[in-house]
């Protein structure tokens, strides 16, 4: 055994190191924020499919469910309300992170409206020249954003830098595109296109109960966030029509402060309660949304055995075709009816289970993207045999290890001189590995 492992019980590995770069819109409680979950997921997925990875995470403060073995955590202020923070990057502050000691082999920025002085700033003060790819979490559409001033441009833009970005589903694509032709020529549109691919936010399959509870409470649930964009208003205006007919059902929907009618309840609890309760439900409700995204509320009602009614759009039918849609209000009483008292609803909950095991299990849609990474750096540029390669291969042969701090004060150079085709060429040499840790650490292997 090397001693390098042995003193440190560090893995070496041909390492892949991540820089993610956030978008981080609730911090009154981080654990609860989308961005937090997304990467949580991933991380743990790819960790998986994989054990060569580090991640370096830019973050307002510790995360505890981030706490990976490969995983660095680095702290700055960030802002809070969307529009400012997507206004604001703090050249200072991310210099201090993106420092000479580190590598960065890939990008993974979930902020657009940041990529060019993200990037702007890594290419002029670093070493490194990585690809960018990324996740957009939001798009300021015309048609939903609630502020005056929104930064769709911006957010175009961005995208522009990457080379992949993900979302949610195909519908909230085409307004993205529809949107940007009011401004980008047809060369600009077609290279966007390209760029956005549609990646579903599927389930963790040992999150997908074995069998549906057959004797669910009269409960109806709406578990999205009780707001405008969500036709929230519409779906309480429904519930009381129903409740002129009939009197022996609940609403429950936990993200309402508290009951605005005598039969909704806004029970709450932890992630493993509020799957619990889940599980006595009879039936969900999917309403009309203006964003078009992905609805995980419906997911994680799915995946603990409930059926849910969709209303009648792609976006939808994209996550669930096989399910009971409905146009108008008097095709939601129906359906409605029909799930509350009838056997139907036990059938339509075991046919959910059955689309999730065999279209959205994420682990999935991650060895997708796993691959995508290994493709996008098979694609950078690689070092030729070049005498200052066989001088840096010399070095570390010699000592055995080297960390990147060490070889960049051998080689005395100034930014101008970029590093990642060096670090290519290491990493496809068949004795020289990186150390799977924070630092990197060029090892010789015999």
């Amino acid at each position: 055994m090397n001693i390098l492992d042995w003193d440190k019980k560090i893995k070496l590995q041909k390492t892949v190191r991540i820089l993610l770069y956030p978008n981080i819109t609730f911090q009154e409680d981080l654990e609860k924020d989308s961005y937090i979950q997304v990467i949580k997921n991933q991380i743990k997925l790819l960790n998986q499919i994989r054990d060569d990875l580090w991640f370096y995470l830019i973050l307002p403060c510790e995360v505890p469910s981030l706490a990976f073995d490969n995983v660095t955590q680095y702290y700055t202020d960030f802002e809070t309300y969307p529009p400012t923070m997507r206004s604001n990057f703090s050249v200072k502050d991310i210099k201090k992170i993106l420092n000479h000691d580190l590598d960065f082999d890939v990008v993974m920025t979930h902020l657009p409206e940041h990529t060019h002085a993200l990037k702007n700033t890594m290419y002029n003060v670093t070493h490194h020249v990585p690809p960018m790819f990324g996740y957009c979490h939001w798009f300021d559409l015309k048609d939903v954003v609630a502020w005056s001033k929104d930064s769709f441009l911006q957010n175009i833009t961005g995208l522009l830098e990457y080379d992949r970005c993900y979302l949610n589903t195909q519908h909230q694509k085409d307004l993205v595109i529809n949107q940007a032709k009011e401004t980008f020529n047809d060369k600009t549109i077609e290279k966007l296109d390209d760029i956005l691919t549609v990646q579903h936010l599927g389930v963790n399959k040992g999150d997908i109960v074995s069998e549906i509870n057959e004797s669910p409470e009269k409960i109806i649930v709406f578990n999205h966030r009780p707001d405008t964009y969500k036709h929230f208003k519409q779906f309480i205006a429904l519930t009381d029509k129903l409740w002129e007919t009939r009197q022996d059902f609940k609403v429950w929907i936990p993200l309402l402060d508290k009951p605005n009618r005598d039969y909704v309840i806004t029970d709450k609890g932890n992630k493993q309660w509020y799957y619990n309760r889940l599980k006595d439900c009879c039936v969900g409700f999917s309403p009309k949304q203006t964003y078009g995204g992905w609805s995980v509320a419906t997911t994680d009602g799915m995946m603990n055995g409930v059926p849910y009614i969709l209303y009648n759009d792609t976006y939808y039918k994209e996550l669930n075709s096989n399910a009971d849609f409905f146009t108008t209000d008097e095709e939601a009483l129906i359906l409605l009816n029909v799930y509350l008292d009838t056997p139907v609803r036990n059938v339509r909950a075991n046919e959910s289970l059955e689309h999730l095991h065999n279209n959205l299990i994420y682990k999935d849609k991650m060895i997708a993207m796993n691959d995508y990474m290994n493709d996008l750096l098979s694609k950078q540029k690689v070092m030729g045999d070049s005498d200052k390669l066989k001088d840096i291969i010399s070095w570390i042969e010699y000592n055995k290890s080297l960390t990147k701090k060490d070889i960049m004060s051998n080689l005395g150079w100034g930014r101008g001189i970029k590093w990642t085709p060096y670090r290519r060429a290491l990493m496809n040499h068949p004795n020289i590995y990186d150390v799977n840790d924070s630092e990197p650490t060029y090892t010789w292997k015999d």
